[in-house]
């Protein structure tokens, strides 16, 4: 079986949980609270990590979420489910592909088709999901250093610069809690903090068992602090237009007089990290269909890619695909496939055999 080391685990989530998410400003209807918005996000999000999605993997570390599911819900009923999670997975899988093609388009490839630049994502992505969750994570390990190194260079020039304004992030909690609430739950708690539950997928493979829970919770913890920052940063530069931008860092590094060429490095750091989460939906997808059906992994790839392919130049407009993630996304994926279904799938497992599998953690 194909196996992961921990620190090849730590690089992954790490790399997942960003994705693309510094070049943004989540949470922007808090305004200059979205960083406590995110913080709020972060905490919840490790409070699932802690009390319901590690929880599933301890019990059953030998297996994955598609395997568990039969096994406590019945062949029928977790059948289905467990087909509900490949194409849960697959459209997860869908919008990043679609969100990287519009903006290719929008800030770098305006004369290219969107269907080229989407094939060429895909084509690159099937490449590392045929070859399997070792190569997968051995790519996050080799990438992890050199996207921490372009961040931190990246966001010192910012601080350094004469646009760096903390006064931007006063007053704090002008309009009280509520608005940092609301911004939180459930939209930065769905995206990017409730995706965790993809890597029930993955931690069967980890060769450190025993390390798997505080290897996941440190790099979850330290990626989650790191948007914080992030969205601190942004805020501080352009106060109330960072919630109006598109790529608020993109629109930072155009204001650098005297670096004025970021732009392909910003855009680099955005394919990365799209690619990365992508390709982790995309291998999960995978993963859950040849575990489903009794298809080979590999050939599994085939109809997958299709299906995200094709699912991705379905929607008519880069706002028609934003409007049905925000819609989609928090009423349904949120609650059923990152809450729900855990929380269920833990009951179950905690009425059947009270005490966990022991793996030392």
């Amino acid at each position: 079986m194909q196996s992961f080391s921990r620190v090849q685990l730590a690089a992954t989530v790490f790399l997942f949980q960003l994705g693309s998410s510094p070049l943004f400003l989540l949470a922007g209807e808090a305004r200059r609270d979205a960083w406590l918005s995110v913080l709020v996000g972060m905490l919840s999000g490790l409070l699932l990590l802690i009390l319901v999605t590690l929880p599933i993997h301890r019990r059953e570390p030998g297996k994955s979420l598609i395997e568990m599911l039969p096994a406590y819900f019945g062949k029928w009923l977790g059948g289905a489910v467990a087909a509900a999670y490949v194409l849960y997975f697959s459209y997860k899988s869908v919008r990043n592909v679609r969100e990287f093609g519009d903006w290719m388009i929008l800030y770098l490839l305006p004369q290219t088709p969107l269907y080229f630049i989407m094939l060429v994502l895909m084509l690159i992505s099937a490449f590392a999901v045929y070859h399997g969750v070792e190569v997968f994570f051995r790519l996050a390990e080799l990438l992890w250093p050199w996207i921490v190194l372009m961040y931190a260079i990246l966001f010192g020039i910012i601080i350094f610069s004469h646009l760096f304004h903390p006064e931007n992030l006063q007053p704090v909690m002008e309009h009280g809690l509520k608005p940092v609430l609301e911004a939180a739950l459930p939209e930065v708690v769905s995206f990017p903090f409730g995706e965790m539950v993809l890597f029930l997928m993955f931690w069967k493979h980890s060769d450190r068992a025993r390390e798997t829970s505080r290897t996941t919770l440190f790099s979850f913890a330290s990626a989650g602090l790191f948007l914080v920052f992030a969205n601190m940063t942004l805020i501080c530069v352009l106060g109330a237009m960072a919630g109006t931008s598109v790529i608020p860092l993109l629109e930072v590094t155009s204001l650098l007089k005297f670096a004025e060429r970021l732009d392909p490095f910003v855009l680099l750091m955005l394919f990365i990290g799209v690619y990365m989460k992508q390709t982790a939906y995309y291998l999960g997808a995978s993963l859950a269909l040849s575990q489903l059906t009794g298809m080979n992994r590999k050939l599994a790839i085939v109809p997958i890619g299709a299906l995200i392919y094709f699912g991705s130049l379905a929607f008519r407009s880069y706002m028609q695909q934003v409007r049905f993630g925000f819609k989609y996304n928090l009423n349904y994926h949120f609650p059923i496939f990152q809450i729900a279904i855990p929380l269920v799938l833990l009951t179950v497992m905690l009425i059947r055999s009270p005490k966990p599998a022991t793996t030392g953690e």
